[in-house]
């Protein structure tokens, strides 16, 4: 029997599908589709891509900005969509584009989810911070990672009424079991993996894929069988997350304390760092908010 880490590092086409289904995860939009579709030719031609991303000017207006991040850590300015596809390429530009059109898939309707989406913008900014520091993932990877790292749960709420997913959230934020855990025992399954399940079928990196089924699960943080890049996308999440609570004025919080000493191991990062880290990370939040 495959353990739950080898389970979460492998996402068979059989399975995939299943699991799109029971969920009614939404589908890949046309214009990722036609980005996608470009770059499986056998030589993807820049005048396309440029063109289809383009097409929608608030998603290419979005993409231009934040190319011109300080996380990015680019000299020049980037002006126009074409200098974003040339100097960030195709691959990179695509992941960015597919996290800005995450909100108007699964937009906003009610409190409840107006605070997840900032929670994700404030998580996506911290983790491309973090990641610039860190070195060992791509700064836009991170964002893109942040974005998508929660979006099972707007997935799940509607999917669930009876028993309800609110009730369930609720009792997963008090943190005395693990996240998942909480979601699984009510519901047969939980956000990371129906998260992972969206990622995959929309067509995002394997790594990014395999960070979010396993960003709850704190066993892939030192273990051998996890790729280093991806223990550390789940490693900048949790440090992204504390950071974020704190800034709340929220000291208790479940998931650092089951997680926290090995992200700092896998980040090779002293406590006093952390506290470096965190503090400069705030500083960028209060200029974004």
């Amino acid at each position: 029997m495959s353990s739950p880490i080898s389970a979460a590092l492998n996402f068979d086409a059989e399975r995939l599908a299943q699991l799109v289904q029971d969920i009614g995860i939404p589908p890949r939009p046309s214009l990722l589709e036609r980005l996608h579709q470009e770059l499986r030719s056998v030589r993807p031609r820049l005048d396309v891509l440029v063109q289809v991303a383009s097409s929608d000017v608030a998603v290419s207006a979005a993409l231009v900005k934040i190319s011109n991040a300080p996380w990015l850590g680019l000299n020049r300015p980037i002006g126009n969509v074409r200098l974003a596809f040339e100097r960030l390429g195709a691959v990179r530009c695509i992941a960015i584009l597919s996290a800005l059109v995450l909100r108007r898939v699964l937009p906003c309707t009610g409190p409840s989810l107006e605070r997840f989406w900032d929670v994700a913008q404030r998580r996506s900014i911290a983790m491309g911070w973090l990641a610039s520091q860190d070195r060992r993932v791509e700064p836009d990877l991170a964002h893109s990672f942040g974005l998508f790292c929660d979006i099972g749960i707007p997935v799940l709420l509607p999917r669930f009424e009876s028993p309800s997913y609110r009730v369930t959230l609720a009792e997963a934020n008090l943190g005395h079991r693990p996240f998942t855990d909480v979601e699984f025992a009510r519901h047969g399954t939980h956000h990371a993996l129906v998260g992972a399940t969206m990622a995959a079928s929309w067509g995002l990196s394997d790594e990014i894929v395999q960070a979010l089924a396993l960003h709850h699960d704190y066993r892939c943080l030192g273990s051998k069988d996890v790729p280093e890049r991806v223990q550390v996308l789940v490693a900048l999440a949790l440090l992204a997350e504390r950071i974020i609570q704190r800034h709340h004025g929220l000291n208790r919080h479940g998931e650092w304390q089951r997680g926290g000493r090995q992200a700092l191991l896998v980040l090779d990062l002293t406590p006093h760092q952390f506290e470096n880290w965190a503090d400069e990370v705030q500083a960028q939040l209060e200029l974004c908010f």
